[in-house]
């Protein structure tokens, strides 16, 4: 007597569901990351690569080659997918100034990914900024783009929790990333971020021991001295001519009070084009900030930030204005984890409101 089919195929329905049950393992309540609390105070240095780290840490990342839809050339990035069968975040981190895609301090937030189920991706974006291709150019935005079009073609995210995050010059990138293309991000968190190109190439005059003028000149092709060709394609490649483009995206500003690499008035000029205009911080107290490295008494009484715990740097001052949040911390040229997961897991992409249907009489 033959069986009956459907009795065949419970065997294989049931393997099914027990591989799909497997493979969406639950996901724990949001909690803050255990043991990390800044990329400074992360093992090595800011500055390491290594794929074999990676791999110790998170075994599912791979590297994968993505195509410019630009210039035609391949690019590496980490990625990583769970494979589950839930629609989920994706995390685009952005290396900073003079690193690459394997940039190991970027861990943490793959182990972020890999604990709530995010999808996770590192993109080369043309590597060190020493280089016309890098520093925030077209090629460099575009590669961004890439990567998320990569991650969209390869896992199921939810486009409306497409989240980027940088420090230095990846919080540089990313604002610009913000700015050229606003309707993608949920949200975006910059550390630290280099606001304006050429102003900063002036600020490191005072400081010739350090390599970031001689690769702003090679990225620009000349110094951005003004009114050359370098400087207009430097102040192209910056927030500062461009930040306002993002005034619909939620944006995270953070800075520390004892950066001497970057000064805090990057990030407090950043916030001053995304605010409303009574919320501004003024020319005098920025001033303030950044010689005292302290906060002057007109800003006093805003010290506190529900996203910074009690091992993450110490916020001394904390503004929210629009879709724009402003953290001064006490601290250097550094980004904390938590925080940055934290913020970044209460945000969901503003939906344009919907014409309203006329009523039938």
């Amino acid at each position: 007597m033959n069986s009956h089919p459907v009795i065949l195929l419970l065997p294989v329905l049931l393997c099914l569901a027990l591989a799909s049950c497997n493979r969406d393992k639950p996901i724990p309540p949001i909690a803050p990351l255990e043991g990390y609390t800044t990329t400074k105070q992360y093992p090595g240095s800011v500055g390491d690569e290594s794929l074999d780290d990676w791999k110790k840490k998170l075994k599912d990342i791979e590297v994968v080659q993505i195509k410019s839809t630009m210039d035609s050339k391949v690019e590496p990035a980490l990625f990583y997918e769970s494979k589950s069968s839930r629609k989920k975040p994706l995390l685009v981190l952005l290396h900073s100034w003079s690193s690459g895609y394997l940039q190991v301090p970027s861990i943490p937030f793959a182990l972020w990914a890999e604990k709530y189920d995010w999808a996770f991706i590192q993109p080369n974006y043309r590597g060190v900024f020493e280089q016309p291709e890098a520093m925030a150019s077209d090629v460099a935005i575009q590669d961004i783009v890439d990567a998320v079009d990569y991650a969209m073609q390869h896992a199921d995210i939810d486009s409306s929790r497409v989240y980027l995050v940088g420090s230095s010059g990846g919080a540089m990138t990313a604002l610009v990333a913000a700015s050229r293309h606003p309707d993608i991000w949920a949200g975006v968190a910059a550390w630290v971020p280099v606001f304006d190109i050429p102003e900063w190439y002036d600020f490191n005059l005072y400081y010739p021991h350090r390599k970031y003028n001689k690769q702003i000149v090679a990225a620009l092709g000349g110094e951005p001295l003004p009114e050359t060709p370098a400087a207009e394609e430097g102040k192209r490649r910056s927030p500062s001519t461009q930040l306002h483009q993002a005034k619909d995206v939620s944006i995270f500003l953070a800075h520390g009070i004892n950066d001497l690499l970057v000064p805090p008035s990057h990030s407090i000029r950043a916030y001053n084009i995304l605010a409303a205009p009574a919320d501004t911080i003024s020319k005098e107290d920025m001033e303030y900030i950044v010689k005292e490295q302290a906060i002057p008494e007109s800003l006093q009484g805003e010290a506190s930030d529900p996203y910074f715990g009690a091992s993450d740097p110490e916020v001394v001052f904390s503004r929210k204005s629009r879709n724009v949040k402003l953290v001064l911390y006490v601290g250097v040229h550094d980004m904390a984890y938590n925080a940055t997961l934290l913020w970044l897991n209460d945000q969901r992409k503003q939906q344009p409101p919907q014409p309203a249907v006329a009523r039938g009489r």
